[in-house]
């Protein structure tokens, strides 16, 4: 049996791998359309406190063998198709305005890609989910609505100019 894995850019930290084999008639059955529009997962925040950000960056630096880039309070990483956001809970209301961390450190939002943001808010408002506007131009289902972690929906074509900005 080989030994574990370890990442390239730091030996000490382990990584695991999951490999099925799907079948892609059944898989394409699983990725029908579903009603809000998701196409994908494009981003997932973790809040951690204003004095543990620089540690909590090296620590994911050292996993993911990449340096963030900074947008606004945030130290976002790309990783290819989506990314991973850390921000200080000083700056979480910026991203996500009225939420507040639970406990920290947490994860406080994922986002997700949609393929029409308009019919994303008409379904949420039918339902009758809260939603708001966050300054990037997504919308998002606040923690308290969402069991816990807010939700963040994205239009498909806006996610690459998203990840651009710095």
């Amino acid at each position: 049996m080989p030994g574990p894995l370890r990442g390239p850019a730091h030996p000490d930290v382990l990584r695991s791998r999951i490999v099925a084999d799907l079948d892609p008639r059944i898989q394409a059955t699983r990725l029908a359309d579903h009603p809000n529009g998701a196409v994908g997962l494009v981003d997932a925040t973790l809040c951690t406190t204003d004095t543990e950000l620089d540690a909590v960056q090296a620590r994911y630096e050292r996993y993911l063998g990449r340096t963030p880039r900074t947008q606004g309070p945030a130290r976002v990483f790309d990783l290819d198709e989506a990314t991973l956001t850390l921000v200080p809970a000083s700056g979480l209301a910026t991203l996500f305005p009225g939420e507040q961390p639970p406990a920290l450190p947490a994860l406080v939002a994922c986002t997700v890609a949609v393929h029409d943001l308009d019919a994303t808010k008409s379904l949420l408002q039918d339902k009758e989910i809260p939603w708001l506007p966050t300054p990037l131009g997504d919308v998002f289902v606040p923690a308290t609505a969402a069991l816990g972690t807010s939700i963040a929906f994205r239009q498909v074509n806006q996610t690459a100019t998203t990840m651009a900005r710095s």
